[in-house]
């Protein structure tokens, strides 16, 4: 899935290791085309690990390298693996929704003075938050994977990683209050209570972890049941 790009990142690494080794070159290569898989911002740890791996690999020979290389593929995989569950869990649960509620809420504090200004802070603000934290973190990663090598699952027990997600989701859902505050402000009188009603069903499936595709079979079958009912 992501072998190709993973050898692409490393290449200029493995030249550097192996140049005067056409062979060994080649079976480097080779090795890091298996299957290889995890969340892409959490990637360049295990870039900077293989690295730091094949580097030792390549000074040694012989059984001592058989058994770097058997060690390194192993790891590889396993940190592949353990990183995919973190880094989905810390940018797709957390940042990206904290981002999204960032933009709304400014946005709609905004809006009533000028949709221009709603629309700029809106692109700029998700950018921002988002694009700066995951480019900050990825050439981050790359270095501590490299002085980390074999031990990133001792080193990540002491990483506030569990710690931001939670304060991440607990911002976010702040921010996403104050944006559906400002909605039910900006709402004429007569339909204030309706909005009001919609905002409170949206926060009870949240809290009830109703499925989605559940709630739109629901609204689908609701507003076909309504129309053949005549109320539409």
């Amino acid at each position: 899935m992501q072998s190709f790009g993973f050898v692409y990142c490393i290449e200029p690494w493995l030249q550097r290791c192996y140049g005067a080794q056409p062979e060994a070159l080649r079976e480097a290569q080779q090795r890091h085309s298996e299957f290889f898989n995890t969340q892409p911002h959490m990637a360049s740890l295990v870039i900077g690990m293989t690295c730091a791996l094949e580097e030792s690999a390549a000074g040694s020979s012989g059984e001592e390298k058989a058994d770097k290389v058997a060690r390194l593929r192993a790891l590889k995989a396993a940190a592949a693996a353990a990183l995919a569950g973190l880094g989905d869990a810390l940018f797709w649960g957390a940042l990206r929704p904290f981002c999204a509620a960032l933009a709304l809420a400014g946005a709609m504090a905004f809006a009533r003075r000028s949709i221009w200004l709603a629309a700029i802070w809106s692109a700029a603000a998700y950018l921002a938050a988002y694009d700066l934290p995951a480019l900050a973190l990825r050439w981050g990663f790359l270095r501590l994977g490299y002085e980390w090598k074999d031990q990133i699952a001792v080193r990540l027990r002491d990483w506030p990683g569990q710690k931001t997600i939670r304060y991440l989701r607990w911002g976010g859902s702040l921010l996403a209050l104050g944006a559906c505050g400002l909605m039910l402000w900006a709402v004429p009188g007569p339909l204030r209570g309706l909005a009001a009603l919609g905002v409170a069903a949206t926060v009870g499936l949240k809290v009830l972890q109703v499925s989605a595709y559940k709630l739109y079979v629901s609204a689908a079958l609701i507003g076909t049941i309504a129309a053949w009912a005549g109320w539409l």
